[in-house]
């Protein structure tokens, strides 16, 4: 072991007469460990929250949608040229019926969104088929499958019938609820019914027609791209929305919250690292005598002052691995129980979701370790620039 390591190492130990410096050191340890863990756990959350909202909404909504302001009349042939565009990047393309509409049930009646879809078609595009159990992926005839919290509201059940009163036509139809889904966004589950295209079309007096046409592509961060040159493909007459585009706000809401907490936090550890600059300059002067004798045995002012970097950095990073350990098993509890649960009607989630990212580790121990070795240049320049004569004249 190199001397300058073992020496402060032992300047680490705690010694009776030294209470007050080894005090000095665990709080400085303990604060590091607790920014750390609190860093780990909030961004933790916040790239969970993220990664969740974005899995759910990506998974309701097509990557690129395209409408008219009318129905589109003609939209195989709309299918055929986005298709010739897009090439292999389409994954799944389907049109829909979508609207308003009020349903009624013997037991309430509430509004919502009906939404007409070709089963085969849209599951290559929506997570439909993931919400439903296999028995329940029936939209033959007038059957319709109903969001969890729908159904709730209305007071159905599976089997039962429903009044459907359109808000394109006005008119009111009879279903029968051949099942339920459940998204997990709770303003999809809440809102949201599923029938037959066909059937919509019947329905809203759109023989042959669609309202609009819902692409997923293989690259979601690259579907803004795509809608653009979809758009100057298909021209003026359509409207083509990338799901980036419609939902970007939240996200960038969401990571500049997730910075702004890191910012916060980090003055935990900057806290703890004047601690640690106290506390070596604490050991600076009471190892005057230490530093004297280390001078006339030919140890050089480099040598002093790595003796005192190494020593703050030992503290440092008995920190940040207790931090680690503390923040990772926490986040294991919280990810495996779910003990915090949310409202979900508030922030589309029924608990706190968590995902620690490698790159949020490296970029925690980084920081931790510059403000330590920052804290630690001062005692340590200080501590080389003693001379043995001036070093030994106290003692």
């Amino acid at each position: 072991m190199d001397y300058r390591l073992f020496i402060a190492t032992r300047y680490l130990r705690r010694k009776s007469r030294e209470a007050f410096v080894h005090f000095s050191i665990l709080t400085s340890i303990l604060g590091i460990a607790i920014g750390v863990a609190a860093l780990i756990l909030v961004l933790g959350v916040m790239s969970g929250f993220s990664s969740s909202l974005k899995e759910k909404i990506a998974g309701s909504f097509a990557s690129i949608t395209i409408s008219q302001r009318g129905p589109i009349t003609n939209y195989e042939r709309v299918i055929e040229r986005t298709k010739n565009c897009l090439g292999k990047e389409i994954v799944g393309i389907s049109p829909f019926i979508e609207t308003q509409a009020l349903f009624q049930s013997g037991n309430g009646i509430s509004g919502g969104i009906v939404k007409g879809i070709d089963l085969e078609r849209e599951i290559a595009v929506t997570n439909v088929k993931d919400w439903l159990k296999k028995k329940e992926l029936d939209l033959s005839g007038n059957k319709i499958i109903l969001g969890k919290e729908l159904a709730r509201s209305l007071g159905v059940k599976k089997g039962e019938k429903l009044r459907l009163i359109s808000g394109l036509s006005g008119k009111g139809s009879d279903f029968i609820v051949s099942g339920f889904f459940e998204s997990g966004l709770y303003a999809t589950d809440s809102a949201y019914s599923f029938i037959n295209l066909n059937k919509a079309q019947e329905e809203f007096a759109l023989p042959g027609m669609a309202t609009g046409i819902g692409v997923k592509t293989r690259n979601l961060l690259k579907s803004e791209r795509s809608a653009q040159s979809l758009a100057h493909s298909l021209g003026k007459n359509y409207i083509v929305r990338s799901w980036l585009r419609e939902n970007k706000i939240l996200f960038a809401a969401i990571a500049l919250e997730k910075r702004a907490m890191s910012i916060i936090l980090a003055l935990i550890s900057l806290v703890a690292a004047f601690n640690i600059a106290s506390s070596l300059m604490t050991m600076v002067y009471r190892k005057v005598k230490d530093i004297g004798i280390l001078k006339s045995l030919g140890v050089t002012k480099k040598g002093i002052r790595m003796i005192f970097i190494l020593k703050g950095m030992l503290i440092g990073v008995t920190g940040l691995v207790f931090g680690m350990g503390l923040g990772l098993f926490l986040a294991f509890l919280l990810e495996k129980y779910q003990f915090i649960k949310l409202p979900a009607f508030v922030y589309d989630l029924s608990y706190l979701p968590i995902k620690v990212q490698g790159s949020d580790l490296i970029t925690i121990s980084a920081t931790v370790l510059v403000i330590t070795f920052l804290a630690t240049l001062y005692p340590a320049w200080k501590a080389g620039k003693l001379e043995p004569t001036e070093a030994l004249r106290y003692e």
